[in-house]
């Protein structure tokens, strides 16, 4: 669902926050609620959130490489999964904890001590932040495994907070997401986040189904974890999760500066020329003449494919290849957190393991399929062509290799998620990066400023063990 929102309000707000004589002018009480807009929290920490997830600096987010949707034309070291030289692991600690679970807590404290608004209002604003909070931890327990959670965020009372484990944080943000989407499917009044909402424009039900999407997400990943645990999260959430591209959660970013889509930063302001669709890509989309090709990339060859390196992490001329689509470098392109495509492929991975989700495994995958072509611009036209394609059309006999290899494609542009697609289904197959002859990692490892500050706690995280290619919980085979 677009919403379009003055960013340069929530943008003084925040400016004026960080300013003492600003706010001195004003004649507030600094221990007074409204002295930090709780609203204006809220609209940094979905942006801060947003950001990261958009982001493809290889200073801050290489999951589009990860993920092998794109490879590097020159400096190639995150396409061969190098992490330490830019300290990107730290910098996901950094943008996740100080940044967007910060924003949230500071504005959760603000909300609680908010007399004017009522009971009901309140309990609508701290569910809504419920939700970011459960997105912002369940992707640092997809990228980390352990993290901190519960001693996360105390400041100087805990300098050196406890990693907790993976598979008991993700227990407890699925009991927060119950909360929040029965506080959410009982109200209808955000009060003056609605004004702030950069997602969903105040309405709560589109937050319910968000929660519940989000819920299902986290279900499917653990399904081969704890079927039972996911099965009863999947059936729960079914009924409540987006029902069309309508529904999806993205921000849609502005035109101009600071407000600018991540992407048109790094494709197009800095004047770079760094990023080419990954042989691995070109492959999959070449072999079943993916009509979003000319979407995702430009620059393809007389037959309309694709064109690569050859392999991996291998270097190569901008030129010669095919680079990140036109598209893409619209500086108002939105900001996907979650989408409907991914909901219904989540759907018909459930269906196909004969749980009670509603429909059955083969339409969900085809409206999986559907909904990506007409997210990037095509038709259903287009997409029932597609679907008759021989290594796209629905197999249940292959339902892991379908899903997991057209989830992965619908993906482009939320690289995390696809990096996280193939971790769950082990399709498609990764080629091995040609500097670092290997394939794929499977997680972040912990920075150097972790075993700097906070030695002990980080030493015994994942059992000791902090190798990018450890597992985290979910990942069981």
């Amino acid at each position: 669902m677009k919403s379009i929102i003055n960013y340069s309000l929530v943008l003084f707000l925040l400016v004026a926050v960080g300013c003492t004589k600003d706010i001195d002018q004003f004649n507030n009480n600094d221990k007074s609620p409204t002295t930090v807009p709780a609203n204006a929290l809220f609209a940094n920490s979905t942006v801060e959130l947003m950001d990261y997830l958009s982001s493809p600096n290889v200073n801050v987010n290489t999951f589009r490489l990860w993920s092998q949707h794109w490879t590097q034309s020159t400096y190639t070291d995150e396409s061969n999964f190098q992490l330490i030289n830019r300290n990107i692991n730290g910098e996901v600690m950094e943008r996740m904890y100080a940044r967007v679970l910060r924003d949230i807590k500071e504005c959760r404290g603000f909300i609680n001590a908010n007399t004017t608004n009522s009971e009901s209002v309140n309990n609508t604003q701290l569910a809504v932040l419920d939700v970011l909070e459960v997105f912002a931890y369940s992707i640092l327990v997809d990228i980390f495994n352990d993290v901190p959670y519960s001693e996360a965020l105390m400041g100087v009372d805990n300098l050196s907070p406890a990693y907790d484990d993976a598979a008991t944080i993700y227990t407890s943000l699925a009991s927060t997401l119950d909360g929040a989407i029965t506080t959410l499917s009982g109200s209808s009044d955000m009060g003056d986040f609605a004004g702030s909402d950069l997602i969903y424009a105040g309405s709560t039900s589109h937050w319910t189904m968000l929660a519940n999407s989000l819920k299902l997400r986290m279900a499917m990943r653990m399904a081969k974890y704890d079927e039972s645990t996911s099965r009863t999260m999947a059936e729960a959430a079914a009924s409540g999760v987006f029902a069309s591209n309508a529904d999806h959660a993205y921000i849609m970013y502005q035109s101009s500066t600071p407000n600018t889509n991540p992407l048109w930063e790094d494709l197009v302001q800095s004047g770079r020329t760094d990023f080419l669709a990954s042989q691995t890509m070109a492959d999959i989309m070449n072999n079943t003449n993916d009509p979003r090709r000319a979407i995702y990339f430009r620059n393809l060859d007389a037959n309309g494919d694709l064109m690569s390196t050859g392999q991996h992490g291998l270097d190569g001329a901008y030129a010669d290849f095919s680079q990140p689509g036109n598209v893409l470098e619209d500086p108002t392109h939105p900001g996907v957190l979650l989408s409907y495509a991914e909901v219904c492929f989540h759907l018909a991975d459930a269906a196909h393991r004969g749980w009670n989700v509603g429909g059955d495994a083969a339409t969900h995958y085809a409206n999986g399929v559907s909904a990506s072509m007409l997210q990037w611009g095509s038709d259903q036209a287009t997409a029932d062509a597609f679907l008759l394609e021989a290594d796209v059309a629905w197999d249940a006999s292959m339902a892991d290799q379908r899903i997991g290899t057209q989830k992965w494609v619908a993906m482009y542009d939320q690289g995390l998620e696809a990096w996280c697609t193939w971790k769950m289904y082990n399709y498609p197959a990764m080629g091995v990066a040609a500097q670092a002859n290997t394939s794929t990692p499977t997680r972040y490892n912990y920075s150097v400023d972790e075993y700097s500050v906070n030695s002990n706690n980080v030493s015994a995280a994942n059992g000791g063990s902090d190798d990018t290619f450890d597992k985290v919980f979910w990942d069981v085979d």
